[in-house]
């Protein structure tokens, strides 16, 4: 912890991978994964609604009188 914690590594991440740590039962030298494992977990963001593809209106304006 000690260690972890000189790091630099925020004490509510740790309190988060002893909570997992607790909860799986684990041996103690997983520790430090388990720290990564919460510090790279990122919150689920609210998805973009899908928009489908279509053909454009424009196809000047769209693709630069390229085709």
């Amino acid at each position: 912890m000690r260690k972890l914690l000189d790091e630099g590594i925020a004490p509510a991440h740790l309190r988060a991978a002893l909570e997992r740590h607790r909860a799986k039962g684990l041996s103690p030298s997983v520790l430090p994964s388990l720290v990564h494992e919460v510090m790279n977990a990122t919150s689920p963001a609210t998805p973009a609604a899908h928009r489908a593809w279509t053909n454009p209106t424009d196809v000047v304006a769209a693709y630069g009188d390229e085709l």
